[in-house]
């Protein structure tokens, strides 16, 4: 019995496996658990078998146990298998629409992402629930010192001065209660940005010594956020065979609405990686508001467009679909940024 192909569906604790031979037909059927799983696969390790299953949570772990034992594993994107679901929804037809999947062409797979990339990864997501979290905050404070009769500009700079120099100092009327309760709430900020603070000294700490940010540093939008999580993102940049490849992995290409011959292009598809998309096109605005102080081809190009008369926010989109391909050269090439041509 020759196995071709192996397809999983992945579970917290129970994971069906259905395994095809050179004719497509179910040659193993089989339930396990997690330790079970590992097991079978370790007796297994000088068949070299191929296995698939989505890229989903905990898939890289199983990956690197699978690859440890010497077999050839890819992770496909939910929208490939999609295609190839039969009749109702079980997990033993989610099974063999992944190994059915794995054999056709054209499918992506997603890169698998080093142990590093993942500790980046974690960071960046708990850098995201924080940032959420704070602003929550600072929206509820806000809100209920209007209550109080207590107003005053937005930002979050204004709203620590205020917390520095009134709330906290007592120079404001508040009664014993509103007064505890608000000292409270002041000190829940200061620890979740404390915690902020610290996880991004640890990116910067990262970027400096970590030669993908480094390479990617100098390029104008891109700072140490954008550069730890376009690292923690990008498994492998030859994953992508052009930079438009890239940009539309980040989702920053238009979408189009062909038919009959005539192209029609629309607004970005927004496809992808939406962390990574919003950082970069964040940094491409601030690039964008201070491009007087620069002077280099991004900020060059982002002036045409501007005397061209186009929207803002158009112009940090482009400037990010181009940031995007300018990344995907340096990194795929292994070259360094210049500000202008030579």
């Amino acid at each position: 019995m020759r196995i071709k192909q192996i397809g999983i569906d992945l579970g917290k604790t129970t994971f069906h496996m259905i395994a095809l031979d050179d004719e497509n037909k179910i040659v193993i059927r089989r339930q396990f658990t997690r330790s079970q799983l590992i097991t079978f696969f370790e007796k297994r390790a000088d068949q070299s078998l191929n296995i698939a299953f989505e890229a989903c949570s905990g898939a890289h772990w199983l990956a690197h146990q699978l690859i440890a034992s010497g077999h050839d594993v890819r992770l496909l994107t939910p929208e490939s298998v999609k295609p190839f679901a039969k009749a109702q929804k079980n997990d033993w037809n989610d099974a063999l629409a992944i190994a059915e999947a794995a054999q056709r062409p054209g499918r992506h797979a997603v890169g698998i992402k080093s142990h590093e990339q993942l500790d980046m990864q974690a960071l960046h997501r708990v850098r995201a629930r924080l940032v959420t979290s704070r602003t929550a905050l600072i929206n509820q404070i806000r809100g209920l010192l209007r209550e109080r009769g207590l107003v005053f500009r937005s930002g979050r700079a204004q709203f620590e001065a205020f917390v520095r120099d009134k709330l906290v100092t007592g120079d404001v009327d508040l009664n014993p209660v509103c007064r505890t309760l608000f000292a409270a709430l002041a000190a829940e900020y200061e620890a979740v940005n404390s915690r902020l603070e610290q996880i991004d000294r640890d990116l910067a700490l990262f970027a400096k010594t970590n030669p993908v940010c480094r390479a990617v540093l100098p390029v104008p939008g891109v700072g140490v956020i954008v550069a730890t999580a376009l690292f923690s993102a990008v498994a492998n940049i030859s994953d992508f065979k052009s930079g438009r490849d890239f940009a539309a992995f980040l989702g920053l290409v238009p979408r189009q609405r062909s038919t009959g011959g005539r192209t029609v292009l629309l607004g970005i598809s927004k496809r992808g990686n939406t962390y990574l998309r919003t950082l970069l096109i964040h940094g491409m605005r601030s690039a964008f508001y201070n491009r007087q102080k620069r002077e280099n081809t991004m900020t060059e190009f982002m002036e045409r467009l501007s005397a061209r008369g186009m929207h803002t926010n158009k112009i940090v989109v482009a400037s990010a679909n181009k940031a995007a391909r300018i990344i995907w050269a340096i990194l795929s090439k292994n070259t360094c940024y210049q500000s202008h041509p030579a």
